[in-house]
């Protein structure tokens, strides 16, 4: 198991009986933003191409949904209102799609702007972008009407995003996701 996946496990077990659902969101979220590059161990044979870390944050009803992928092959889905997936990236097809994502996450950064005021959540409407290269970091916002139409530069972003949660959805079994 990697050691990310073994601290995001070990944050929630000790905070999960204490605090709010959303309290428990935004540590989760927290440690994943904060993540140091230098920590993250890669699987022997496994290259590490993209990003070493990158999130897809979408705005939902009631809350937040934050897809994180982390070149040491972990994989979570965050809920702000309570539940999610930790350890997604247990299953080949995740671990392809997160594989995908970072790695259009690091060619597309370009697009993005440096990350100096922290990673902020998306707004209604909005999806944001968090992306972790080295000791670089990057946020982008962008209206999700516009990526779904593919004319925003981040479109091909978004679309590996869904991928990635749509493969999420599907090794995850009914009840098992909040």
């Amino acid at each position: 198991m990697p050691r990310w996946l073994d601290a995001i496990l070990d944050r929630l077990r000790r905070s999960r009986r204490r605090e709010s659902p959303r309290d428990v969101y935004a540590g989760l979220r927290t440690q994943a933003l904060s993540l140091d590059p230098a920590s993250i161990v890669v699987p022997t044979g496994e290259p590490w191409h993209g990003a070493a870390m990158a999130v897809m944050e979408l705005a939902v009803e009631k809350g937040t949904a934050s897809v994180v992928a982390v070149a040491d092959g972990s994989v979570s889905l965050y809920l702000s209102t309570g539940g999610g997936v930790i350890g997604a990236g247990g299953h080949a097809s995740v671990r392809d799609a997160a594989g995908r994502f970072r790695l259009l996450a690091g060619e597309l950064r370009g697009a993005m702007a440096v990350a100096v005021d922290g990673f902020p959540l998306p707004e209604a409407g909005e999806v944001r972008f968090h992306v972790t290269t080295g000791e670089e970091r990057y946020s982008s916002a962008a209206p999700e009407s516009a990526l779904r139409s593919g004319r925003h530069p981040l479109a091909q972003l978004y679309a590996a995003g869904q991928d990635l949660l749509t493969e999420i959805r599907l090794s995850t079994p009914d009840g098992e996701h909040g």
